[in-house]
């Protein structure tokens, strides 16, 4: 997406117009868009309703483009970039270019125009006072004396955002997907936050492999950088107060950001600790494995591990920015990719079916493509549901299983591992409640089993081991569990059921019911 914005006159709508036609993309006036649906003219919504109920409709309108999902040129309203809300929504989903017009210039060019409700003796106080604001854009285009063509020509040239847009209030945040990116994060920090110095939390693994490029990204930042442990245990309240205790050595304070260079592990630890160092700082994700590039770097939900159970301990605090660089998985071990599959099969269950079917076209994978659909998928479920209180638990496909199996390994088998395993539960019962046609339960099976996600040595939990993980499960209400089902693939439902209805159909389920 390009956000056009600038003053009244500054030619917004003719630049968009043309640099849409030369990149091969539609061109949406948002004023226009805003006329159509309510089958008024601005004049006549600023005369009826005001001002303030005009900002309204154009943000409402802002996010509805977002979240149609399409690349366009969009021309804003001129007063649109002055909600703070307005533009962290651009940089969350595209680039932004500021039509820079001389006052000058802007009153010859609308000599004569009637049209516009704030074209008064008053309009150049109210460019002055825009001028704060149209200087956040990324980029800034003077467009005095120039012929259009050479400024569309400018712009088209201008290196261009495309991150996946996390709509989540009041702060909405992108996800940068791409190769190589991570060696551009001091210009991707820039656009998004003014900060002190950087907390860094790196995955030990990931800093011994990656030491050049960790230290040339964060070069001329103040920064500390501690190295976490790999594995679960990482993810407990002994570790998490070793964290908090180095960044109050190191006199960090509510100016700095910590940044979380790893996966999942890494992620949760860094985000819950700066969700509760100060009462909350900025915390930054640069997930490095392929299941918190398609999962847990998104969305916010941070945790540290209890003995009763997993993820038990932990809070909502949504990153700043997500960026995935997909160079990190040229170095993961093959089970860490084959496990994080799992999670990529369950966007296709339960909300992607053209993910689906291109997994079972098999490999090679292209995995900036998986990402930036899996991104996609949780992003319109966060924003959708951003605490869990409803649409959100869709996500949780096969993990009310998944946690057993984890935690009846004593968390040695991997999560997408796991994972895979509750998802073969939850599809067979799915199919058994007559919700899902068994044609389409094989397929879920046969994808799994084609992905070789699941080891021939895992062992499915045992009836007990369930019946204790369902106790403690997050989904769980006072008769039982909201268990995340499949009617056909790319849908997904909630049904409450009783654990003694889990627990029967489970122990048919393990015996080859």
């Amino acid at each position: 997406m390009i956000y056009l914005v600038g003053f009244m006159g500054s030619g917004k709508t003719t630049v968009g117009r043309r640099l849409a036609l030369k990149l091969g993309v539609p061109f949406i006036d948002l004023d226009h868009e805003i006329e159509r649906q309510r089958g008024a003219k601005i004049s006549e919504i600023f005369r009826v309703a005001g001002e303030e109920a005009f900002r309204l409709l154009e943000t409402q309108a802002l996010e509805e483009l977002i979240l149609g999902g399409r690349e366009a040129v969009v021309a804003t309203g001129g007063g649109l970039p002055m909600n703070p809300y307005n533009r962290e929504l651009m940089k969350a989903s595209g680039t932004i270019v500021h039509l820079a017009a001389n006052f000058e210039t802007i009153r010859q060019r609308l000599a004569g125009d009637t049209s516009r409700p704030l074209w008064n003796e008053e309009a150049l106080d109210l460019y002055d006072s825009r001028l704060t604001a149209y200087a956040e854009a990324d980029y800034a285009v003077q467009t005095d004396e120039r012929e259009i063509g050479e400024i569309v020509e400018e712009v088209a040239g201008l290196r261009q955002l495309k991150p996946v847009a996390v709509l989540t209030k009041p702060r909405p945040y992108p996800i940068y997907i791409g190769q190589g990116i991570f060696d551009s994060f001091k210009l991707y920090l820039k656009r998004h936050l003014r900060v002190e110095g950087l907390f860094v939390l790196a995955d030990e693994n990931v800093y011994a492999t990656h030491i050049a490029r960790i230290e040339g990204a964060l070069s001329n930042t103040q920064h500390h950088l501690m190295p976490v442990p790999a594995g679960e245990g990482s993810k407990s309240f002994e570790f998490l107060e070793h964290v908090l205790g180095a960044m109050l050595s190191a006199r960090i304070n509510r100016n700095w950001a910590v940044v979380a260079v790893g996966g999942g592990v890494t992620g949760d630890l860094a985000g819950f600790a700066a969700s509760v160092f100060m009462r909350g700082i900025p915390v930054i994700q640069v997930p490095t494995t392929l299941l918190a590039q398609v999962d847990s770097a998104i969305g916010g939900k941070t945790a540290v591990n209890h003995e009763l159970g997993k993820n038990l301990v932990g809070a909502f605090h949504q990153p700043t920015f997500v960026l995935s660089d997909i160079d990190f998985l040229k170095t993961l071990p093959a089970e860490q990719t084959g496990g994080a599959m799992a999670e990529v099969v369950k966007y296709g269950v339960i909300m992607d079916p053209e993910l689906f079917d291109y997994l079972e076209q098999g490999e090679p994978f292209d995995y900036a493509r998986i990402v930036r659909s899996c991104s996609r998928d949780k992003a319109a479920v966060v924003a959708a549901d951003e605490h869990e209180g409803g649409l959100r638990r869709i996500l949780n496909f096969g993990h009310t299983i998944g946690h057993a199996v984890e935690k009846a390994s004593g968390f040695k088998v991997n999560h997408g591992v796991a994972v895979a395993q509750g998802m073969r539960f939850a599809a067979w019962l799915s199919e058994d409640l007559a919700l899902l046609e068994p044609m389409e339960c094989q397929r879920i099976a046969g994808l799994i089993a084609q992905l070789g996600i699941v080891p021939s040595d895992c062992a499915l939990p045992s009836v007990e081991e369930v019946a204790a993980a369902l106790a403690l499960d997050k989904k769980g209400f006072a008769k039982g569990i909201h268990f995340v089902l499949t009617e056909k693939l790319g849908t997904a439902i909630t049904m409450e059921l009783t654990s003694h209805r889990i627990l029967e159909a489970y122990e048919r389920f393990v015996h080859g019911a």
